[in-house]
């Protein structure tokens, strides 16, 4: 995950439900990350230890066991207050195909850090690439996070930002962003990876 400081400073508006519901799209359903659980963790760890998909992250070092996943996924708990004070809830999902029966884990989306400001993150499993799964996943959750109150009502999110970064080479994801209505806002060097880092606004 890139440095937080890539993004500036946002005032939070926000108020994360206790139970968020689960996102549905045309083909996906964005269930709510249950953290601790097994289920949840052996297929997370089954794309985190994959190092074709390390390669993309920061630092490029696969997840080496289920515990290693599961400090992953503690990790989705925001350290930082909603608007409403609360600390610990979280906005991650996995991501499971609607018709599929086995609800086998294809990949996760979600808000990694509420300051300075909300950024989101996502991954797919490989064998899913390029079939348009992550930028659905993407659209699902933003329309998500806009719907979500905020103190002083919902007008209170005009001129908010959902920011993001990705590795400029990884095409892929710069085009999922895109496909949500991200921009760039800038390019910056990171472990000699050209970062996009790209925001969309309500």
């Amino acid at each position: 995950m890139p440095d937080v400081s890539l993004y500036p400073a946002q005032r939070t508006v926000v108020v994360i439900p206790p139970d968020p519901p689960a996102i549905l799209t045309q083909r996906l359903t964005l269930r709510p990350l249950r953290i601790g659980n097994d289920a949840d963790a052996e297929g997370l760890f089954a794309i985190r230890r994959r190092q074709d998909v390390a390669d993309w992250l920061w630092p490029r070092v696969p997840h080496h066991s289920v515990e290693e996943t599961k400090e992953w996924m503690r990790r989705r708990q925001f350290q930082a207050p909603d608007a409403s004070g609360a600390v610990g809830r979280q906005f991650t999902f996995v991501i499971v195909r609607t018709d599929d029966p086995s609800e086998q884990i294809i990949g996760s989306i979600g808000i990694n850090s509420l300051d300075p400001a909300p950024s989101l993150g996502y991954g797919i499993h490989p064998e899913f690439w390029g079939q348009g799964y992550a930028s659905e996943a993407v659209r699902g959750l933003v329309d998500a996070w806009w719907k979500l109150s905020r103190v002083g009502g919902n007008g209170e999110a005009e001129g908010e930002r959902l920011w993001a970064a990705t590795n400029r080479a990884n095409r892929g994801s710069v085009r999922a962003l895109e496909k949500g209505d991200f921009r760039v806002f800038r390019e910056v060097q990171l472990e000699g990876d050209t970062v996009v880092v790209m925001y969309v606004e309500r």
